[in-house]
């Protein structure tokens, strides 16, 4: 799948016009069908001149009779993107042939209302996409060729995409693209198809020929106003069936689209609910440690109260023990901590010079004659009191 920054060089190096508004619009495309591939190459018009063009490559699903067709197609976006329509083709694989219909012409160009009624604020590429898949699925625009058959020289799509023949309602500065206009009818003959290589969709009444029936003006003699007017009446039926189709067709694609939004927006909600349930929960577990905290602050507030209002305490006075022996013990427990502080410190004095070597050596004797006394003492106590030695 193409990165966005990728898209982005190319769109600048093709000088596109709303590079943004177009990056936006192919991305939402290639990341609901993955299987399109975006790259630029040139594009030929009929007029012989060529143009750098983005396009889409690649296949799209269509359901065709209850079986799942990957229909290959290249969808080329102008430059002017999204302000007109892009240019639409099947291309075929070597087995495969084109099957024309009133929406695909025998060289692959595709012809959709969506197209022709292309519009900036409505129109996009994941819509146009929605209603080839639904359109195809109803008008499969390629068949398999017989296995026996041997296969041509060249394939049938040809090497630069057909483009019918400039006409004066071409838009976005491109000749031929998008549908001819209407022409006048100068005759009583049927208007010309609607798609180009198509039958006209204009059929005359059931006996008409047996009758005699030429649309000819010149034999304009022979054609009664029933025959007029029931080839009316066929031509504007077939053309509101046409358009109904399409809309049910767009109709379809959209609501394709809401169920698909519907979904993500069910999944988020889950996602909400289980982050909103999680959160709950921590609220009640904060709640508990808050009431804690302030029955711990009340406690300590209290304790400080008292101790504020209590008198000088001597340190001496507060440990008491229960025996003369385990006083005697304390005693010399403290004693002896006392004079490890003591030698440490003098040996301290000693590396900085406070004191020299004979006094260093001096008190450290007679120290360590007192710790020693103390540590047998504390030994005895421990054997007499029933301690741990």
């Amino acid at each position: 799948m193409v990165k966005e920054r990728d898209l982005q060089r190319m769109l600048s190096q093709a000088n596109y016009k709303q590079p943004e508004a177009t990056k936006k619009d192919i991305l939402e495309a290639v990341n609901q069908y993955r299987a399109l591939d975006v790259q630029t190459e040139h594009f030929v018009f009929n007029d012989g001149s060529s143009k750098e063009l983005v396009n889409l490559q690649g296949t799209i699903p269509v359901v065709y009779k209850g079986t799942t067709y990957h229909i290959p197609v290249c969808i080329w976006i102008v430059d002017t993107h999204p302000h007109n329509a892009p240019m639409c083709y099947v291309k075929p694989t070597a087995d495969m042939h084109i099957k024309v219909s009133r929406f695909c012409d025998h060289n692959g160009k595709v012809y959709l209302p969506y197209l022709h009624d292309w519009s900036p604020s409505e129109s996009d590429l994941l819509g146009l996409i929605q209603v080839l898949i639904i359109t195809f699925g109803e008008y499969m625009p390629v068949y398999s060729k017989p296995k026996n058959q041997i296969p041509p020289q060249t394939t049938p799509y040809p090497s630069q995409p057909y483009m019918p023949q400039p006409q004066a309602g071409s838009f976005g500065g491109y000749p031929g693209v998008g549908y001819p206009p209407v022409q006048p009818n100068p005759t009583n003959t049927p208007y010309p198809p609607a798609f180009p290589g198509m039958p006209s969709p204009f059929m005359p009444m059931p006996g008409a020929q047996a009758s005699g029936y030429n649309p000819n003006p010149y034999n304009a003699g022979t054609i009664t106003e029933e025959h007029i007017k029931a080839s009316l009446i066929s031509a504007v039926e077939d053309k509101v069936r046409r358009r109904l189709q399409e809309r049910v067709n767009q109709i379809q694609a959209e609501i394709q689209t809401l169920n698909r939004t519907k979904q993500e927006l069910s999944e988020g909600q889950n996602k909400i609910k289980e982050i909103i349930r999680k959160l709950e929960a921590e609220k009640v577990e904060l709640t508990k440690s808050l009431e804690i905290l302030k029955e711990k602050d009340a406690e300590v507030d209290k304790g400080l109260e008292l101790a504020e209002k209590a008198e000088e305490v001597n340190i001496d006075e507060v440990v008491v023990t229960t025996a003369p022996l385990y006083r005697q013990l304390l005693r010399a427990y403290c004693e002896e901590a006392a004079i490890e502080d003591a030698i440490y410190y003098l040996g301290e004095a000693l590396r900085k010079n406070v004191i020299d070597l004979e006094v260093f050596l001096k008190y450290v004797r007679q120290l360590a004659r007192r710790q020693f006394t103390l540590r047998a003492l504390m030994q005895k106590c421990r054997q007499k009191a029933g301690l741990a030695c």
